[in-house]
């Protein structure tokens, strides 16, 4: 492993919620009015002593989905957070958002774990188990999802505002906004309407656009 993947060999945490939504949201885990999930934080830990800078983790991004040798994919935006960096990823023929993944900043403690379509853990298991599919069959809409945030941050976040509804397999995914800036981020069951409020960011810092 070279230098540049030792001070990122963190754990890249494959957060693919399309399979997710279908199979994990149905274990009825919640916490707080939403959904939690039985993970082992412990093991989502990057021990690191190195800053991650937000070029690494593009970098690094980008290497991952090279890996997959899986053309039609590309990587859509970066995010910073306090506690981690968080790419979308989108198919070059449809335009439509496919997957997410994070790195965890060296001494924050994440969540690893089974996630996605057909995986086993981490990322190998989402190099193996993505498959391009459609969301044509969800019962919620993007309106809809945008509604169903905008309530649950009404009870939970008062003050903060649901972003656009991006569609992925199975789920939307939501900027969560205050004062016309980013606060977070929040995801919509694409077939039950069940919310999963993102937790473990912390403060946004920014945002990168590449596609």
């Amino acid at each position: 492993m070279d230098s540049r993947r030792s001070l990122v060999a963190v754990v890249l945490v494959v957060v693919t919620l399309g399979a997710l939504m279908l199979s994990s949201f149905a274990l009825g885990f919640r916490e707080a009015g939403m959904m939690a999930w039985p993970w082992s934080r412990n093991s989502g830990t990057n021990t690191g002593s190195q800053p991650i800078t937000m070029d690494q983790a593009v970098q690094t991004f980008k290497n991952y989905l090279a890996s997959g040798q899986d053309s039609n994919l590309a990587l859509h935006e970066v995010e910073e957070y306090q506690y981690n960096f968080y790419a979308s990823y989108s198919e070059r023929d449809t335009g439509n958002f496919a997957f997410q993944m994070l790195i965890w900043k060296p001494g924050s403690t994440g969540m690893s774990g089974t996630m996605g379509y057909g995986m086993t853990n981490g990322m190998m298991g989402m190099m193996g188990g993505y498959r391009q599919g459609t969301s044509a069959s969800m019962t919620v809409s993007p309106e809809q999802a945008r509604t169903i945030a905008q309530q649950y941050l009404n009870s939970s976040l008062p003050g903060k505002t649901a972003g656009d509804a991006d569609t992925y397999y199975g789920y939307y995914n939501i900027d969560v906004m205050m004062n016309g800036s980013t606060f977070g981020m929040i995801s919509i069951n694409g077939y039950t309407s069940q919310v999963w409020y993102h937790t473990w960011h912390g403060i946004y810092v920014q945002a990168l656009t590449l596609s």
